[in-house]
């Protein structure tokens, strides 16, 4: 197992609330659904590589991250960048080991990917996963720099850009890896299963399939 650590940001899976993107070729229900099976796929996978590894839960009395298997600490108040900033301090505050934060937006994401970006870290202050539309699908540091995280328009695709941006005027190193995708609309469904992806459904609370 990788010595890093890993924190999976995710949100409870509530139909209307996780997903929306997917809708209407997908129903409420059947997105969130997905959401959930995402977010079991990629807390399985971190279990698996890391010997710490957490879920970063926006409700963590909500029972569907106790069946995640993993320990649960909450995001907090705040937007994006304030909570992964607050999840960064905390963290490096236990530990001086790398940290990896990640969402569930990439569960076709190979181990391999994982693996590389803790491995950088020991090159590299900032490692990170750049995806298609502007944003990233996990970001690594060797350090906490909370700096890191402010300034970012958070939910366009310039999350890439203007983090970047912050690197640079920081001074730090980095790292990017290759460009790879999130699941966002119907079709990135179907290019998560193309591949390698199998959701698991089976807890979830509709079909998932795609709605006629």
């Amino acid at each position: 197992m990788s010595d890093a650590r890993v924190i999976i940001l995710c949100k409870a899976p509530i139909p209307g609330m996780v997903k929306t993107r997917l809708m209407p070729a997908y129903a409420a229900v059947q997105a969130a659904d997905l959401h959930a099976a995402m977010a079991r796929t990629v807390a399985g996978r971190a279990r698996t590589l890391f010997a710490d590894a957490r879920v970063a839960a926006d409700d963590a009395a909500h029972p569907f991250f106790a069946s995640l298997g993993l320990p649960i600490v909450a995001q907090g108040e705040g937007d994006l960048g304030q909570r992964m900033a607050r999840l960064s301090r905390a963290a490096f505050a236990e530990s001086d080991a790398p940290l990896l934060l990640i969402g569930t937006d990439a569960p076709h994401m190979p181990s391999s990917r994982l693996l590389a970006a803790a491995g950088l870290t020991t090159q590299y202050e900032v490692v990170i996963g750049p995806v298609e539309d502007g944003g990233y699908d996990l970001i690594a540091c060797s350090s906490h720099h909370p700096e890191l995280f402010a300034g970012v328009h958070w939910g366009s695709g310039r999350v890439l850009a203007d983090t970047l941006a912050r690197i640079d005027g920081l001074g730090l190193s980095h790292a990017l890896l290759d460009v790879s995708f999130d699941i966002d609309r119907p079709e990135d469904v179907d290019r998560a299963m193309a591949a390698g992806w199998r959701p698991n459904l089976e807890t979830g609370r509709g079909t998932a399939a795609a709605a006629s």
